[in-house]
């Protein structure tokens, strides 16, 4: 039971610390996957925000351009009209103008605002991904640094009974377990 047995022991411990080892690899390999797949999943998601963002903006041009069109045709009909009998309508266009005016403001104020809903709705998005993301990977972090610590306790509570044991059988005494 002496020699014999210490080899046989020691032999265990290693296969038990190998196996200890091996578990550890593969939990901190499906870790890194985990956290590659979160960031990637990210990723998309930001990307498929700034395409539904382009998107929008791709729209909000081509309005501000058929608008733009529109106020120039009207204008130069105005105009045109105006000519012939601008003595007789000279009171008349101008209350129309201010008229115009008015809605011109009211409509760039109503862009105006929703411009700034879509920047804050975005922002919104981003900031809730983002603590999303933040929350997945302290949540990992937390994970694997436990895992990490237990497997060190184990470590060294077998460490400590290997070099009790070595020690009892070095003075000659049969082990207590």
């Amino acid at each position: 039971m002496r020699r014999a047995d210490l080899a046989e022991r020691i032999d265990t411990v290693e296969h038990r610390m190998g196996s200890i080892e091996q578990r550890l690899d593969a939990s901190y390999a499906s870790l890194s996957t985990q956290i590659l797949q979160s960031r990637r999943e990210n990723d998309d998601a930001h990307l498929a925000m700034r395409t539904e963002f382009s998107g929008g903006m791709s729209t909000l041009r081509g309005e501000f351009t058929a608008m733009r069109a529109d106020v120039a045709g009207e204008f130069t009909a105005m105009r045109t009209e105006v000519a012939g009998e601008f003595k007789a309508v000279r009171a008349e266009v101008a209350e129309g103008m201010s008229t115009l005016r008015g809605e011109f403001t009211a409509m760039r104020a109503d862009v105006a605002g929703e411009f700034k809903a879509v920047r804050t709705e975005v922002a919104e998005q981003f900031a809730a991904t983002q603590a999303v993301t933040l929350s997945r990977f302290e949540k990992l972090e937390t994970a694997l640094a436990d895992g990490l610590k237990e497997t060190r306790r184990f470590m060294m509570i077998l460490h400590e009974d290997l070099l009790g044991r070595i020690a009892l059988i070095g003075e000659g005494r049969p082990s207590s377990s």
